[in-house]
């Protein structure tokens, strides 16, 4: 039998055209690594188990002319001979491998349509999205543009690609291609693809004479050329065939290879975070019933790995394959984010590995810049606080972020009301990344934490501002208590509050809050703002004799320290609750003396808040006309403050009033006007207990209007935002009168 090639030779080219790893051919054909090293290090020249081999030849998707060479370069026979054989001595697992080759072998040169795709992921779920709308583009008859799939490393690219590759196998005729650009040399590339067409190009030594022959065979071809992991675009031009009948898939993180301009693409993400995807992987190699049973866990699973497909895949395999494992130590293991990225790693799968691909592309002053961001625990982040952070001018951190966006080292975060994302966002296992190469930076975190204290402070009243970032401002605060920054976790906290309490977030406010105080600030203004916010909360809560201790105390030290913005707010609150509990001699005492003085410092606003006050007064009184008069006045003085936006806050509560003074006099329908005004304006600047207030009046006219569904929509609503946000007194009125409008109607 001749033997022109020797094993390992023919063996190692074959290899290094498909892209494969020795470890990856392992895993694909079973045969262990070791013994295809030896194959292809010569120390094995004929492996004694003829199956092996024929294991590894089919996937490595030879033709069978070049199975056969592989095969008899050890010293084995022709698939021909193989099948002959079989004939005579059956062998059903032999019969099966080589059932990959159907037919009688031919030369190369007249071989049928060649399949060079990777092989087939038995795992792969998911992407139906993609799948079909890369499909749409690429079955077009003629291609004026390349296609490309774009995203971060371990997102899938090359597995849906392949996916793809073998769902339009049949449906181009002359064939798919395919290329592994990063680690093969273009020249061999060229070979490669000439080879599969019965066209041997070695003669030109050049690569522009190489790629002119290869492009102009390829050019009336109808084939899917997949170009796999391109980095640079000189990777991909040599190989890319003229206009017209060929399409051209590109795979790449890359965002900004010139290659791809005009490109139609398809920028792909991790698995959808409701973790429908995720949960089919785990099931596809775990079996439904383990995780249907454990389904709780593998949610969280999912979530702890950002549903990378990578990751994903990783964990199910280490659960799947190496013993001692449950469920719930592997999960106690990813919890750990230190450890994280450590646990993602198998033979030659690495998350760690696959970023290290694209770090590595950075300059050591990106590369430090990058690491800084591994502080982030928000949502996103804007360029001024990456810069603030990684202590870079503004325009360096905005060139910089725009390098690692390239790189697909961030993503595009939330869109700002100009509509140009200017936030980014990390990835949760890249920003795990990102923090090992950050170490033990004290400097970093100090600058993160100053930064988003000064944005709070800055911002206290601009809720807009402070919703894009609360979950930084909440690390940043969390940060500060842990390393002893006790001045910036005091101030960021009282900066905060309003916006906790304008949201109706009483829990989270109460427990920072509480912390505060544990503190025990010496400053006497930071004590009275505390005292201050502690009564607000209170009140807010239903808390009313808690409330008035607290801004009793707060009341005692803004006198001292001449504070006269902050004692006019104290005066109306310490009215409204004496108003509540019936001494309105108090009250009048509390609401004159703030009208007094809000008059004196300038504040339209606060003026009007002490106008209703009064009118309240006046109402609870009886004297409706006078309750009308203070309404109407202050109402108009909060329009003329700023005809352009007047005060939501203050307009909506001056209507509130009026519509309880239409309710009292009869007015129905007036009523329900005002209240519905007031309602939008309340929703508007995130007044949680008005909302719930203004619900239980529109309610009580729906009553007798004789509206039960619109009633009871009302009360249902003021119900449940009641209960989120804790306020149990307000929980205790709404079931009290829904209860009581219950009771008359069953007994009529």
């Amino acid at each position: 039998m001749g033997n022109p090639f020797q094993l390992a030779d023919l063996l190692t080219q074959f290899i290094k055209r498909s892209g494969y790893t020795p470890g990856q051919l392992e895993k694909l054909s079973g045969v262990p690594k070791p013994t295809i090293v030896n194959w292809m290090e010569g120390r094995v020249r004929r492996p004694r188990t003829l199956t092996d081999l024929v294991r590894v030849t089919a996937v490595l998707h030879l033709t069978e002319t070049e199975a056969s060479q592989l095969l008899q370069s050890a010293g084995h026979p022709t698939i021909a001979e193989l099948r002959r054989d079989l004939q005579q001595m059956p062998d059903e697992t032999l019969a099966r491998l080589i059932a990959h080759w159907a037919g009688t072998a031919v030369p190369v040169a007249e071989s049928t349509a060649p399949f060079q795709a990777m092989a087939h992921l038995p795992y792969f779920v998911g992407r139906e999205a993609e799948l079909e709308k890369l499909k749409e583009v690429l079955l077009a008859g003629e291609h004026a543009a390349i296609y490309s799939i774009q995203g971060m490393g371990g997102v899938g690219k090359t597995a849906l690609a392949a996916n793809l590759a073998y769902q339009l196998r049949d449906l181009f005729p002359d064939g798919v291609l395919w290329a592994r650009v990063d680690i093969s040399d273009t020249m061999s590339i060229l070979s490669t693809f000439a080879s599969a067409y019965g066209l041997d190009v070695r003669q030109y030594g050049d690569l522009g004479s190489r790629s002119r022959i290869v492009r102009e065979l390829l050019a009336h071809k109808r084939a899917l050329l997949v170009l796999d992991n391109a980095q640079n675009s000189e990777q991909v031009k040599p190989l890319l065939p003229p206009t017209g009948s060929c399409a051209v898939l590109i795979t790449t993180r890359r965002h900004d290879l010139a290659v791809t301009r005009g490109a139609t693409r398809l920028v792909l993400g991790p698995f959808a975070s409701d973790g429908a995807e995720s949960l089919a992987l785990f099931a596809e190699v775990l079996g439904e019933e383990r995780v249907g049973m454990e389904r709780p866990l593998f949610i969280e699973l999912a979530d702890l790995l950002g549903h990378l497909p990578l990751a994903v895949a990783i964990a199910t395999g280490r659960l799947a394959y190496e013993p001692g494992w449950s469920t719930t130590e592997f999960v106690q293991r990813v919890r750990q984010e230190r450890r994280r990225l450590a646990e993602l790693e198998s033979e030659d799968q690495s998350v760690r590995l696959s970023f290290n691909t694209s770090f590595q592309h950075l300059t050591p002053e990106q590369q430090r810049f990058f690491a800084a961001l591994g502080v982030f625990d928000g949502d996103d982040f804007s360029s001024a606080a990456a810069a603030a952070v990684a202590d870079v001018p503004i325009d360096v951190a905005q060139d910089h972020l725009r390098k690692l966006y390239a790189l697909s080292l961030v993503q595009a975060g939330r869109e700002t009301r100009t509509g140009q994302p200017n936030r980014y966002r990390l990835h949760l296992l890249l920003r795990d990344y990102a923090a090992q190469q950050l170490g033990e930076d004290t400097a970093v975190t100090h600058r993160f934490v100053s930064h988003y204290v000064n944005f709070s402070r800055t911002n206290s009243h601009n809720f807009a501002a402070l919703d894009l970032e609360q979950k930084n401002v909440l690390t940043a605060l969390e940060m500060a208590e842990q390393v002893g920054q006790t001045a910036d976790f005091v101030a960021g906290v009282l900066a905060f509050y309003l916006f906790w309490e304008a949201k109706g977030l009483y829990a989270v406010a109460g427990d920072f809050l509480a912390r505060v105080a544990k503190w025990r600030p010496e400053e006497p203004a930071l004590q009275m703002r505390l005292h201050h916010y502690q009564g607000r909360l209170a009140q807010r809560q239903g808390e009313y004799i808690e409330a008035e201790a607290q801004f009793e105390q707060a009341l005692e030290l803004a006198r001292e320290l001449a504070a006269e913005e902050e004692l006019s707010h104290l005066l109306r609150a310490l009215g409204v609750l004496a108003a509540r509990r019936g001494d309105y001699v108090l009250a009048d005492a509390y609401y004159k003396e703030g009208l007094e003085l809000a008059k004196t410092l300038g504040h339209g606003g606060i003026v009007s808040n002490f106008l209703r006050g009064l009118g309240v007064q006046a109402y609870m009184r009886g004297d409706f006309a006078r309750a009308e008069a203070f309404y109407e006045e202050g109402l108009a003085l909060i329009e003329m403050l700023d005809e352009e936006a007047p005060d939501a806050k203050g307009q909506g509560g001056m209507l509130w009033g009026l519509g309880v003074l239409a309710q009292e006099q009869g007015n129905l329908d007036e009523a329900r006007r005002y209240f519905e005004q007031s309602l939008v304006l309340a929703r508007q600047v995130g007044q949680q207990e008005r909302v719930i207030l203004l619900l239980r009046m529109l309610a009580d006219v729906a009553v007798v209007q004789t509206l039960p569904e619109q009633a009871t929509a009302y009360w249902q609503e003021a119900l449940t935002l009641a209960q989120d946000i804790g306020h149990r007194w307000q929980v205790a009125r709404v079931l009290s009168e829904w209860g009581e409008y219950q009771i008359q109607v069953g007994e009529t």
